[in-house]
């Protein structure tokens, strides 16, 4: 007599071998129909890894096996390395370091206002000085041809880089005034030329040198727009504005939001009507990827699509945030704080595969610095923004209690401190070299003190792999969770994410250092403000 030996009765060894020759979409497929399955995928470092190395792009295909050799095997080494940089004790190894003289970019009202607008993406420093009439880029590396020094001239108007592509978009101030006697005439807004960054040169990949944007008015009267500067995200480039009526006495804004979406590949823009909200912070809009961003309203984060070539944005979900913030954010400075997902779209030969993230593997901070209520900061799984979240072409109201406990955690902040953010890891400039509660109220940072940058990793797969006891060379981490916070309603803050936390003992001075973190490198910039130099 026979005996029919079903799957899932198969020793955990054999599920596991089985699973690991399957596509990492297929692993994760068959993780969420049974708890067995569930469990191998979950205790299972090699498949844990196997899953990792898929989110961060290092593979294409999941038909190989943890025998292979090849790309896959190189991958594996790759990722571990990177897992094991951010330990619970390092200290900061200094591999590149130079001295870029700038012009200061404003008045000294405090050091802080002085400072120009600088960057650092993909290994390149970057800064613009407005008042010489100068962009600066620095390679943070040994190879001096990665230096270049842009001359502005006589453009008045925004300066957009993206290293990835070798892109500069460069966008014209608008007019002063829009004199509009015909309603159903267009109206020029601004002028966008694409150039690359290394050469000065059109732009190969670009369709045409420049696109302009125009803007078709309601009604007769002069009027203003108020621009903001753009934003690239693989082949588009978005620029977010509003009007403002400046026929009377004092300008009036006219309500709602408006965007112009480029795609400068294909060489075409489309204008749209975005939202009809009674705010109008041309800041706080975020490129999830080519084809959805973020609107980060009051109350409220709007999820966006955009519709075909020339269909408008539809607003597909709306995540409500929890009270606290509702009451702080009226009247706050909101800045948002991560990297869109832009997978083959990097144009410089010597950047990992890894470089840019899937939004399996990414977070979004949002910092939020009211006049009166305490500052906070709010981390955001990405993966609420992908594909698996837009179900239903109906806009869909999530309240806070259904997404905030599982996809975001909510900390206690201070303006002072310093954020950068790549992929699931935050680094966080603090003036101690201890891990905080929670909880902790936190103070300023002393212009004349430290600052100690810590790494914080919101990847639930590293995690994990950390918590497993399968794991020989997992490195000594500490796990951490967000605290309970009463919010002034009386309502809980609570979140069910647990995060990596680890502390670079290396201490920095505090007066004029900025951090930015990007895979395994973490750059610290100082700036010595002089008379008129910033260094």
């Amino acid at each position: 007599m026979t005996m029919a030996v079903g799957f899932l009765s198969l020793p955990t060894e054999l599920i596991c071998h089985i699973l690991i020759l399957l596509h990492p979409r297929d692993i994760s497929r068959c993780a969420m129909t049974c708890n067995i399955f569930w469990l191998v995928v979950q205790n299972s470092v090699y498949i844990q890894y196997k899953l990792e190395i898929y989110a961060q792009g290092l593979i294409s295909t999941g038909t190989v096996t943890m025998n292979s050799t090849g790309a896959f095997r190189k991958s594996l080494c790759s990722l571990k390395k990177l897992a094991s940089l951010w330990r619970s004790d390092f200290h900061a190894t200094t591999t590149f370091e130079t001295v870029v003289t700038t012009a200061a970019t404003y008045l000294p009202v405090s050091w802080e206002h002085m400072l120009p607008i600088q960057n650092v993406q993909c290994g390149l420093w970057w800064s613009d000085s407005p008042e010489e009439d100068e962009f600066y880029i620095q390679g943070c590396g040994t190879n001096p041809t990665l230096s270049q020094t842009w001359p502005i001239g006589d453009a008045k108007g925004f300066f957009t880089f993206d290293p990835l592509q070798d892109l500069m978009v460069v966008c014209s101030e608008p007019d002063d005034d829009v004199a509009v006697t015909d309603a159903k005439q267009d109206y020029h807004v601004c002028w966008v030329e694409f150039r690359l960054a290394s050469s000065q040169r059109p732009h190969p990949s670009a369709a045409c040198t420049s696109l302009e944007c125009k803007h078709t008015f309601d009604a007769p009267g002069y009027y203003f727009a108020a621009i903001s500067p753009p934003v690239i995200c693989g082949d588009h480039v978005f620029i977010l504005y509003d009007i403002e009526d400046t026929g009377g006495c004092h300008p009036e804004p006219v309500p709602g939001m408006l965007i112009q979406v480029i795609n400068w590949r294909k060489g075409y823009v489309n204008r749209h009507f975005l939202c009809q909200l009674d705010f109008c912070e041309l800041d706080l809009f975020y490129p999830v990827d080519e084809q959805k961003f973020v609107i980060i309203g009051p109350e409220s984060i709007h999820l966006y699509t955009l519709q075909g070539l020339n269909g408008p944005p539809q607003c597909r979900i709306i995540y409500h945030l929890p009270k606290i913030l509702h009451l702080s954010s009226c009247d706050s400075k909101i800045f948002v704080h991560g990297h869109p997902s832009l997978h083959g779209k990097a144009a410089h030969p010597g950047l990992m595969p890894s470089y840019v993230p899937s939004l399996e593997s990414q977070i979004m901070v949002v910092e939020f610095l009211p006049e009166e209520e305490k500052d906070a900061i709010l981390v955001i799984d990405m993966a609420i923004f992908s594909d698996k979240a837009l179900r239903s072409d109906m806009l869909v109201d999530i309240p806070w209690s259904d997404w905030g406990p599982q996809y975001a955690c909510y900390f206690p902040h201070h303006e002072s401190y310093h954020i950068s953010v790549f992929g699931s890891k935050m680094a966080y400039a603090l003036p101690q070299d201890r891990i905080p509660d929670p909880d902790q109220t936190l103070e300023g940072l002393s212009s004349e003190g430290y600052i100690y940058v810590h790494i914080w990793d919101f990847n639930k797969r590293v995690i994990a792999r950390s918590e497993s006891v399968d794991d020989p060379d997992s490195p000594d981490f500490r796990i951490c969770k967000p605290g309970q916070i009463i919010d002034s309603f009386g309502e809980d803050i609570v979140s069910n994410r647990a995060y990596i936390a680890t502390v670079c003992r290396t201490p920095f001075p505090a007066a004029g250092s900025c951090i930015f973190l990007e895979q395994d490198r973490l750059t610290v910039t100082r700036t010595d403000v002089g008379p008129d130099i910033t260094e």
